[in-house]
């Protein structure tokens, strides 16, 4: 079992589980923890900790409601750290959206920013196989329209472009961020069906010619006719 190099610090029982909270995050952010690492049992968080196991149960609850912790069953379970936020960090963006805390434009405007920022970084950092892998998936996607039918699978092709133009920048914080803005646009997707047009082909070819020419703004002019044409078919579904 993966344990701390150095034991927990005892806490004490008035605020003992922002207190558990607070170590656990510190050791994060520090790289002791880290991602896919078991923490200690119940019990030996509890001796360490001196508290009881229920406080360290509501911790760790705590954790996982805030994506930090997923809980696994059996005999090879435990509380685990997260791999990525990413699905926590959507869920409560979408449900944001739902209680209309954001709105779609919003959305779009902050997708527009940050992936015109990531095609830059990708004219610099992605290599040509890099590249050529967006081109072939941009291909599969337009070939998709055609030849198949279920409209999610569509999708996911039109996702998973998106997905591939962040890592293609080698900016580990901008492809964590891309992940759940493309989960709330898939998730809008879903709800209005349908709505691509040609542009989004065509557009998605000046991006990658862009890429391959090593032109930023090429680049960044690409994103923003795709975008101006997403947000004008989303806005019709979701005005507010």
């Amino acid at each position: 079992m993966d344990r701390p190099a150095q034991p927990f610090a005892s806490v004490r029982p008035r605020r003992a589980v922002d207190a558990i909270i607070e170590q656990i995050r510190d050791r994060i952010q520090s790289n002791e923890l880290k991602p896919g690492q078991k923490l200690p049992s119940e019990r030996d968080l509890a001796e360490q900790l001196s508290v009881s196991r229920n406080t360290v149960r509501e911790a760790i609850r705590m954790l996982e409601v805030s994506g930090l912790v997923t809980l696994k069953k059996g005999a090879t379970g435990g509380a685990f750290l997260t791999n990525s936020n990413s699905a926590a960090l959507s869920q409560n963006l979408i449900d944001g959206i739902a209680l209309r805390q954001y709105n779609v434009k919003e959305l779009i405007d902050v997708r527009m920013v940050l992936e015109q920022y990531i095609a830059a970084q990708a004219c610099e950092n992605a290599s040509d196989e890099q590249i050529e892998e967006l081109a072939a998936l941009a291909q599969a996607s337009r070939q998709a329209e055609d030849d198949v039918p279920e409209y999610e699978q569509r999708l996911d092709l039109h996702i998973e472009f998106h997905r591939k133009l962040s890592e293609m920048s080698h900016n580990g914080v901008a492809e964590t961020l891309t992940g759940p803005l493309l989960e709330i646009t898939r998730h809008f997707h879903l709800e209005t069906g349908p709505t691509g047009g040609p542009e989004t082909h065509e557009t998605r070819q000046e991006l990658v010619q862009a890429l391959r020419e090593r032109n930023p703004e090429a680049a960044k002019l690409a994103l923003a006719k795709h975008f101006a044409a997403l947000q004008s078919r989303l806005l019709v579904s979701h005005p507010d």
